[in-house]
Order: structure tokens, then sequence, then C-alpha cells
């Protein structure tokens, strides 16, 4: 299905090409994925209209992965570009949700809920042999998936007590994900009545807190959002140890507070060169889009007013440009700004908004 975007014409400023998924709809049960592509200003709607949410591309540009409600439960789906068709993963249990593409674009990971218990454990499905496993050797309460591109971190994580380390599983570990890749993960840690989430790393058989390798009393804190740059040698995540949501990264330098603002800052992304953090903050009393450099937490405002709010950006695969959401015109709609903020552009004029977009990766060349 082809839908006109009335109105609209590519200003000859912005990007000539690509491509941003989106989820649109009248109401949260009609979302459909859609398509927008920039050269032409026309949307498509590929996407199954059955609560279609959590849009995500593979890595090489060929698919977009997201969750669809099926019969008793919620699917991973695929929908393929080129062939311009959607395979429904055949999961084997019911609920499954927040897809995420590993590096190489042939396995995608996502949250299963296996028995009756409500927290969720992580499967991941091979698109090549069609085979679906639960990571993290069954454990539960494991949340937001998301790939580490490398395992250039875990071969800087040398704790002191080699012993305590031993004991983790660490070395164990990191040979796994050597072979098989490893994720990141939110997960459930601490006992009742003290709960809190955590990072694990994750691989098939193996589930290690990331952040009580680096620091003590880790779990005295709650945490969001963790994020890998696309070398997979920096992660970003949320945490709260400020006092309320800021941005924190780790690096060669040990952990730090990027955003340290009053405000709640959350939902970092990594440029594709790695070197800034595209954020939401509500400083200045309104939901804006921010920038902040990793190397000098120093940070740039880049779209936001107290008349309307700002939200969920996804960077162009050039870095140059920032595409967001924005209720400006009064509906959801989607716009893009300049890396420096100076050039902004409303992008779509969907009859029932535009929601979560992810500009597609630049297309490759198989490797097979």
């Amino acid at each position: 299905m082809i839908l006109t975007v009335s109105l609209f014409v590519l200003n000859a400023t912005l990007c000539q090409s690509g491509t941003i998924a989106f989820i649109t709809g009248e109401s949260p049960f009609d979302y459909q994925l859609a398509c927008l592509d920039l050269g032409s200003g026309e949307v498509r709607t590929p996407g199954r209209g059955l609560s279609d949410s959590a849009p995500q591309w593979s890595p090489d540009g060929s698919r977009v992965a997201y969750q669809s409600r099926i019969e008793g439960g919620y699917s991973v789906c695929v929908y393929s570009v080129d062939t311009e068709t959607t395979e429904i993963l055949p999961h084997t249990y019911a609920w499954n949700y927040e897809p995420a593409w590993s590096p190489d674009s042939r396995k995608i990971a996502y949250c299963s809920e296996v028995g009756d218990t409500p927290l969720r454990s992580l499967a991941v499905y091979d698109l090549e042999s069609q085979r679906e496993e639960l990571w993290g050797g069954g454990h539960e309460g494991l949340l937001s998936p998301a790939w580490l591109p490398s395992t250039d971190m875990l071969k800087a994580l040398d704790p002191d007590d080699q012993l305590a380390a031993d004991s983790l599983g660490l070395f164990a570990l990191k040979e796994e994900a050597e072979k098989n890749g490893a994720l990141l993960a939110i997960g459930v840690a601490g006992m009742p009545p003290k709960l809190s989430t955590e990072i694990f790393i994750v691989t098939r058989d193996q589930v290690i807190p990331l952040l009580s390798l680096l620091t003590g009393q880790s779990t005295r804190y709650v945490r969001y959002a963790v994020t890998p740059d696309f070398k997979g040698r920096q992660i970003a995540y949320e945490c709260n140890e400020g006092g309320d949501r800021e941005i924190f990264m780790i690096g060669r330098r040990g952990i730090a507070n990027l955003s340290n603002h009053p405000a709640a800052d959350w939902n970092p992304k990594w440029s594709p060169d790695n070197n800034w953090i595209t954020f939401e903050s509500f400083r200045n009393g309104y939901s804006g889009i921010y920038l902040i450099q990793a190397t000098t937490a120093g940070v740039t405002a880049i779209a936001g007013a107290k008349e309307y709010q700002c939200w969920s950006p996804s960077w162009s695969p050039d870095g140059k440009w920032i595409v967001y959401v924005s209720n400006e015109s009064g509906m959801p709609q989607l716009y893009a700004s300049s890396f420096d903020g100076i050039t902004q552009k409303q992008l779509t004029h969907e009859k029932y908004g535009a929601l979560n977009p992810v500009w597609r990766p630049a297309p490759q060349k198989s490797k097979d």
C-alpha cells in the first residue's frame, strides 16, 4: 500500500535519498510499520497494522524487524525491502518483544516470556538456520537486548580480583562471546525488598553483571537503555546515580556521568562516528533533543521549545542529520534537524501522526 504525503516537498538542503521507518496509526491497536522515502516523499505502509512497534533496521539496511500482535501474543516480524515480503518468526513462546539485530544481520535477539513468570528471558533467532535459542543459561528478568559489535570491551575487563572474576564466569563468558557473540541487557538485580536493575553481559550460556566488575555497590542505583557504540568500545546508559536520570558512559577511562544536569536526561543514541550522543532531556522545562560530545561532555540543544515537545531521535547514516518526533504541528510528526541544530524540516504530514523513527543504514552488499 502506498500513501502520498500531501503538500510535501523535500527541501534541497535536506538529504536527497534514504529511508526512515516509523510507526503510524489511529490507535495503538492499529499501529502499523511505515517507511518514508526521503527522495520522493512517498510513504509506504508494509506493516501488518496489528499493534506494530519497536522497528529496527538490520545493519546491512536490507530488512526491518518489528514486534506485532498475533493470536494469543506478540511475534517478531521481519520486512524485506527487496522482496517486499514479511516473515513472522516461529517462536517457541507466545509473547516476544524488543527485537535487536546482530552486527552481521543474521540473528535477532529479543525478549520472550517463558512459562508463567512475568520475568522475561532473552531469545536469539538465527535467520539462516531458522533456529531459536534461549540465551543466558536460563536466566530470567532480562530486558532491552543490544548486541555488542565487538568483544573489545570484554577484552578490556581485567578485574584486580582474578579469583572473583573466575567465580563469576568472566573467562568462560569471554571465550563464548568470541565464538557466538554477546549481548548487553538490562536485568533485575538484588533481592526483595531491595530490587534494582543492572547492566548484564549475556551469551548463550552465561550472564554476568557488568558494573559489579568495575565498581562496588553497583546495585544501589537503577539503570536503563544500555547502548554500545558502533565499535563496541564505549557503552552509554541511563542511571539515577546523580539523583535523577542521567546519561553515563563506560569507556577507556572508566565510568563518567556525561549529562550531569538537575533535569532528567534519557534515551542515548550514538552517532555513526561514535563521537556524539543524542538524547532527550527536560532541561529548560520541556522535552527536547540534545547532543553531547563523548570526550568533552559538551552539550548542544538541537530541537525543542516551551510550546511543544520533541522526542525519539535517530541518526542519519552519515551523521549529518537527526530525525525525531515533535508535536509542533499539533499531531506527532517526523522532523529532521541538521547536526548543528540550525536547519529543521518537517518530514511527514500523516493523518494519524508518526512515531518511533529509525533511519535506514546505508545498504550493504552481501559478504557471503
